[in-house]
């Protein structure tokens, strides 16, 4: 290849990766807040006597919103295999953007009774519809996009981005609760991280205009016929691989969640910790893995994808019960450090597994089969994670009862990776090659 030619591959890769990781910063932010104002908005949509009780209907339209994924997969993936990753990540930014801007102005059940939750359960399988058509293509962008020898660094952009976007999100939400009285908080406060999406979404889609499709799913219109039926295929011929990336995306999902978003429900309703100080230590845990997120794809290029997820996986099976201990402990300087630790082997799998997801399927089916496979991994992964966890407070009594749940998720991860096969050498612009590996 000649040196202008891998000039152009950077360029191409590197834009490529800038915008999966913008747009999927802007999805996850949207994502999140929701997460994050769980506490704040249970009283104003879900009044309860007993608080937890209005907690967990709070959390339970979280895990709507995560059911309506796999509908967005498979809407959009189909999309996105006949038409180009651009336009459909495109659509799925500006859905997500809207619903989230909707959920902002929301009246609340004072105001409009039942009526309030109804809504506020809508607009969230709204952004979930969205979010469940945006990794796959953001992933298979990026990926596709990548130079052959370096997609595990390129292809780590879409884990930056899901990062930046839940530490905004924190960020916003811990200004917002910091800068305010509790009244205001719950009469107007809670409403601005909701409305700032709104300039966000014309942004992230601005950006997203200026980028080309992948060189490979070019390649791939321009010698072949898009497939008619992706869903059929990926069902009929790569069933393996789905199976494989439900796995790993349920493991890694939960783990993370209770590693991350969790934790604040965790750390202000269940230990009794402040609320602005949770949000602010969500922001650090959330960021410390930016800085390992390309450094665990660089090393997946040299040593392997499953090399490299394994070890992500043992540090969360050897670490869960430890940091939950620390935290209920009653010192802020440990629980600091123990979720801290705890987010080392998060940033070493999201380093590594959109990468793998991409690398399982073909281009011709690629955003299918991805979607597929994350989002049924993400409904009983992080779609129930924070309902399960504090489900399993509430019935045992003992606070290290998601220690225990996020032990469980990381020793099936660990199983489903040792039946996975190598993809750090596949050449994705190959797609017979691709079918004989996955036939193998």
């Amino acid at each position: 290849m000649s040196s202008t030619t891998s000039t152009e591959a950077r360029r191409i890769g590197r834009r490529a990766s800038t915008a999966a990781a913008v747009g999927t910063a802007i999805e996850y932010y949207d994502f999140a807040i929701y997460g994050y104002l769980a506490v704040v908005l249970a009283p104003l949509f879900f009044p309860s006597e007993d608080g937890l009780i209005g907690v967990l209907a709070t959390l339970t339209v979280v895990a709507s919103g995560f059911l309506a994924r796999p509908l967005g997969g498979l809407f959009f993936g189909r999309l996105g295999d006949r038409k180009g990753r651009r336009a459909v990540l495109m659509a799925t930014v500006a859905v997500m953007g809207v619903a989230t801007v909707l959920t902002g102005l929301l009246p609340t059940y004072a105001e409009v009774g039942v009526l309030a939750p109804v809504l506020l359960t809508v607009l969230r399988i709204a952004q979930g519809f969205s979010a469940g058509g945006e990794i796959g293509g953001a992933a298979s962008l990026a990926t596709e996009s990548a130079p052959s020898k370096r997609r595990g660094l390129f292809g780590s952009a879409t884990s930056v981005g899901i990062a930046l976007g839940l530490a905004g999100a924190a960020g916003i939400v811990g200004t917002v609760t910091a800068l305010t009285t509790p009244e205001q908080l719950a009469s107007w406060g809670w409403r601005i991280p909701f409305l700032i999406a709104g300039p966000l979404l014309v942004g992230a889609v601005l950006y997203r205009m200026r980028v080309e499709d992948s060189p490979v799913f070019q390649k791939m219109i321009d010698t072949s016929e898009p497939p008619k039926a992706p869903i059929t295929e990926v069902v009929r011929d790569h069933r393996r691989s789905v199976f494989g990336v439900v796995g790993v995306a349920y493991a890694t999902m939960t783990a993370g969640g209770l590693s991350s978003v969790y934790l604040l429900v965790h750390l202000s309703a269940v230990l009794g910790y402040s609320l602005t100080w949770a949000l602010w230590l969500i922001v650090l845990i959330v960021l410390l893995p930016i800085g390992l997120i390309p450094w665990a794809g660089a090393l997946s290029d040299r040593y392997g994808r499953r090399t490299v997820l394994t070890v992500g996986l043992i540090g969360f099976a050897v670490l869960a019960v430890p940091c939950y201990w620390a935290m209920q402990q009653g010192s802020i300087g440990l629980a600091v450090a123990a979720a801290l630790l705890l987010n080392v082997p998060f940033g070493i799998c999201q380093g590594v597994i959109y990468t793998l997801y991409s690398e399982l399927f073909p281009t011709r089916v690629r955003y299918t089969g991805v979607s597929i496979g994350f989002n049924i991994g993400g409904v009983i992964g992080s779609g129930l994670v924070s309902v399960i966890a504090t489900s399993l407070v509430s019935l045992t009594g003992n606070t290290l009862a998601p220690a225990f749940y996020l032990l469980f998720a990381a020793l099936v991860g660990l199983a489903v990776v040792a039946t996975l096969r190598e993809t750090s050498r596949i050449a994705l612009a190959d797609d017979a090659a691709d079918r004989a590996t996955e036939r193998a």
